[in-house]
Order: C-alpha cells, then sequence, then structure tokens
C-alpha cells in the first residue's frame, strides 16, 4: 500500500444522501471491527500501534487474555500481524474508517482485488469525507469529462453500493476497464455519456450495466 495522500480541495456532489457499507474478503464481527478501528486510529494517532494494556483499558476487557484472542481473530482473517514483540503489531490492511484507497486501474471483476492492493490512500480527514464507509477514489485518466469539471488526474471518490439515478455520475467496468461517465436509463438499454463532445456514448445492455457499475461518484478531490 502507499503513503497517504493529502489533498486540500475538495468538490462534493450535494445530492449524495445514503452510504452502504463496503465489504473485506473475511469480514470482521461487530466487536472486531471495533478492535480494529481502535487499533487502526491509535496508530495513525500515536504514529506506534497499541499496548494489549491501551486495547483492554479502551474495551474494558478483564484480561490480556482476552485481547489476545481478539488479536487472533484479526490475524487469522488477514488484517494485522502479530510481531511477538511489546506494540508488536503489523496493519496489513486500512480500516475504510480512517482512509479511503486510491485505485489507479479497476479491471473487469477486480474491484475487490483493486481494494485490497490500492496505490495509497486519502486520509480521511477531511470533514467533507470523515466518517463514511465504503468508499474509493478513482484516478481519473484522460478528459472525456472535462464539461463536468472532472480533469485528468483528479481523484473521483466512489460510494461504493450507492444507487444511480437517471442523469448521476457513475464508475462501470466496460471492456475491462473502469470508465467513469454520467448514466442515462433507457428501456432495456443504458447510455455512459460523456461530458465532452469528441467522445461517443457508451451503449449497453441494462442487465449488463447492474453487473458493471462499481458505484456512484459523489465527490472529487484536485491537489491545489
Amino acid at each position: 500500500m502507499g503513503a497517504a495522500e493529502h489533498y486540500s480541495r475538495v468538490f462534493v456532489d450535494k445530492r449524495v444522501n445514503a452510504w452502504y457499507p463496503g465489504r473485506m474478503n473475511k469480514p470482521l464481527t461487530r466487536l472486531q471491527k471495533k478492535v480494529f478501528d481502535f487499533i487502526c486510529e491509535f496508530a495513525q494517532e500515536e504514529g506506534f500501534p497499541p499496548s494489549y494494556q491501551d486495547i483492554a483499558q479502551k474495551f474494558e476487557f478483564s484480561s490480556d487474555g482476552t485481547v489476545r484472542t481478539y488479536l487472533e481473530h484479526l490475524e487469522n482473517k488477514g488484517y494485522i500481524q502479530r510481531l511477538g514483540k511489546a506494540r508488536g503489531l503489523k496493519i496489513l490492511k486500512f480500516s475504510i474508517k480512517n482512509a479511503i484507497p486510491i485505485l489507479g486501474k479497476v479491471a473487469a471483476g477486480g474491484l475487490q482485488a483493486a481494494l485490497e492492493d490500492p496505490s495509497g490512500t486519502i486520509e480521511d480527514t477531511l470533514p467533507e469525507l470523515k466518517s463514511k464507509e465504503g468508499r474509493f477514489a478513482l484516478r481519473v485518466n484522460g478528459d472525456s469529462m472535462k464539461n463536468a469539471g472532472i480533469l485528468s488526474g483528479d481523484l473521483a471518490i466512489i460510494q461504493m453500493g450507492a444507487p444511480v439515478t437517471n442523469g448521476q455520475i457513475a464508475v462501470v467496468i466496460y471492456e475491462e476497464e473502469a470508465t467513469l461517465k454520467r448514466i442515462y436509463f433507457e428501456k432495456d438499454q443504458v447510455r455512459l455519456q460523456p461530458e465532452n463532445d469528441d467522445y461517443a456514448p457508451i451503449i449497453i445492455e441494462r442487465r449488463d450495466f447492474e453487473k458493471a457499475v462499481c458505484g456512484r461518484y459523489i465527490a472529487l478531490i484536485r491537489k491545489a
């Protein structure tokens, strides 16, 4: 995973009013996720992982044995690695609560795999993006959406699982690549409309769209 990137200009689609949690290959229970989120937050704020005592105090666990059990579950599911020394925890997967993964490319059917190996992350400290799960950033390549103010090199923030309505912008897998286009539903077909007259629209079957849509565009981040 690359280092977290810092951005200062955020453009938010004000029509967003819902979010849906993302998924990992081996989902955590509610309490396991709370422990994992705490480990990520602690490491981000302090610069080093929490001790067993820190975790026990946070969750009012009665013994280090309870902490050890939770860490074993997290390790077995691939979220952390225990290194056998004081504060010896290595975070193997980011917590989506604390960071938004940046994907440079998403191949057909490969969104989950891309999320497991992002090119970097955006620290989720900007107020417009804070505390929303199930999001990823797609680095824009090309000018097909320039008339919508989405330029090459920008990061488009995508909400996974969010419903897409007529006229909204979404990420769709087309010919084994992720494409960002405005969506129009037309009977049994869906038109993927670029925001640049130099590009032709893409027409796909509605049933194919349902399988290929990755998420709805909700915000744009541009380096100042």
